[in-house]
């Protein structure tokens, strides 16, 4: 998953490394819900659809939540669309904004996430062992803390 060689991660401050395995999380965690049945989501989907109301949100308020321009917000929504993950319909009190809602589909994305983090946990377990990954955990826990 790492274009750098085991050497080259060893010496990486911890901040980078810690960076390095939050990303291979990420893309192992997708590329299960991938294999699942989601094989148009991309990593770049994922703050838009993690973000979106209930209800509802406007375009400029998801971007907002999810850290991006309303621009980059708008084209995500596009591609979700475009794969059934969410709509989109004029916003009733001001018909200049959109409003994007999950679909089934998008609601089912959402649903069949934590099982994929879990098997991705599992993964990490058989890798380094229960004990060493409670240990990790718990370690992660008192940075996180601080």
């Amino acid at each position: 998953m790492s274009d750098l060689t085991p050497d080259e991660l060893r010496a990486l401050p911890l901040g980078r490394l810690l960076l390095h395995a939050h990303r291979r999380a990420q893309a192992a965690s997708l590329a299960k819900l991938q294999a699942g049945g989601h094989g148009e989501i991309r990593l770049g989907h994922v703050p838009v659809i993690t973000n979106l109301d209930p209800a509802g949100i406007r375009i400029t308020d998801l971007a907002a939540k999810a850290g991006m321009t309303r621009q980059m917000a708008g084209r995500l929504v596009k591609e979700l669309e475009a794969s059934g993950y969410v709509s989109s319909r004029p916003d009733p009190n001001d018909q200049r904004a959109v409003i994007v809602a999950l679909t089934d589909r998008g609601t089912a994305f959402l649903a069949d996430a934590p099982a994929a983090m879990a098997a991705v946990d599992g993964d990490f377990a058989a890798l380094l062992g229960a004990d060493e990954l409670a240990r990790l955990r718990e370690s992660l826990l008192r940075i996180s803390a601080t």
